[in-house]
């Protein structure tokens, strides 16, 4: 691109540029970082200089910028000695949304390493590029956990049932806490029963956090044949896992479920009691009504009793 071709505004700013203060190149960056998308050369080229601060604003410049030129410039920023410097890099691979870019992050991927990886990853991941299929699904093999997670985060944007039984053994058999949790999210786009087993399974994983997961899972793939591991996790050591089940349940309109609901609305925890209610009014047995109306009469908390309440007018509703 000639001087005749740049804007005035960045034309005029141009010397400033090859300035031997790196202040002086640093700030000249700030004043036509607006014009990074249509003079992108100028902030590859500085994404180059021998200072980190000039790096870091090419970087943030260079932000959601399709241009192959600009996209190869951030993830080889990726690997810059600054933190700061890969930071913005990072932050600006996560922001392009042009599908364009897709190609070049594609090939680029097979390129990187470590960490790298994991960011070139997220920034494919909103693109939903077909041919990352492949890749991620290797990736999820990967010695690094933010490269397996963010390989399953693809894969969950993708929602391609390809990837399924390689979401599922993550889900049992990633020594991660994190990928599993990410995985059990994942798997709610699954069309069949056949991850159900697996999820069954990790109701049990020794993170909380995993098990609660897999309960909301489960409460939006609303598969009859859940609802057993979902009563059996009502009994879960924490409550936030027996709230998602509780939810799940009352969504299955499992009957099954409503002795072992009727046992929750005398859990400790107000919020647990409160989905305990609104479970059994959804699913609407005439049983639940004594609890019900003994909740909605003298639970301590106003929430429960108001919910109970409601949880009464559906079931009567309902005959």
């Amino acid at each position: 691109m000639s001087l005749v071709d740049l804007d005035p505004e960045v034309a005029a700013i141009l010397p400033l540029l090859g300035d031997a203060d790196p202040a002086v190149r640093r700030i000249a960056l700030l004043q036509i970082a607006d014009f990074a998308d249509e003079s992108p050369h100028l902030f590859v080229a500085a994404s180059r200089d021998a200072d980190a601060g000039v790096r870091r604003e090419a970087a943030r410049a260079l932000d959601g910028t399709a241009a192959p030129a600009a996209v190869a410039a951030l993830v080889g920023l990726l690997n810059d000695a600054d933190p700061e410097v890969v930071l913005a890099a990072r932050e600006s691979l996560a922001e392009i949304l042009d599908p364009a870019a897709g190609a070049t992050l594609l090939e680029l991927l097979g390129q990187t390493s470590g960490e790298a990886t994991a960011a070139v990853l997220v920034a494919l991941r909103r693109l939903r590029h077909p041919g990352v299929l492949l890749p991620a699904l290797a990736l999820l093999e990967h010695g690094l956990p933010v490269v397996r997670r963010e390989a399953v985060g693809v894969l969950a944007y993708l929602r391609d049932m390809w990837a399924v039984p390689a979401l599922a053994r993550r889900v049992t058999d990633d020594d991660d806490p994190v990928v599993r949790r990410a995985a059990a999210g994942a798997l709610s786009f699954a069309s069949d029963d056949s991850v159900l087993p697996a999820l069954a399974a990790a109701l049990n994983d020794p993170d909380w956090q995993v098990r609660e997961e897999v309960a909301v899972t489960l409460g939006k793939l609303l598969r009859p044949a859940s609802t057993e591991a979902l009563i059996k996790a009502l009994g879960d050591a924490s409550w936030e896992v027996c709230l998602k089940a509780a939810q799940a349940l009352g969504k299955l309109r499992a009957v099954d479920a409503v002795p072992a609901l009727l046992d929750a609305l005398q859990h400790p925890v107000g919020n647990l009691r409160k989905e305990a209610a609104s479970a059994l009014g959804a699913i609407g047995v005439d049983s639940a009504v004594p609890a019900l109306e003994k909740a909605a009469r003298s639970d301590a908390d106003v929430d429960v009793r108001k919910t109970a309440g409601r949880a009464i007018e559906l079931i009567l509703a309902g005959k």
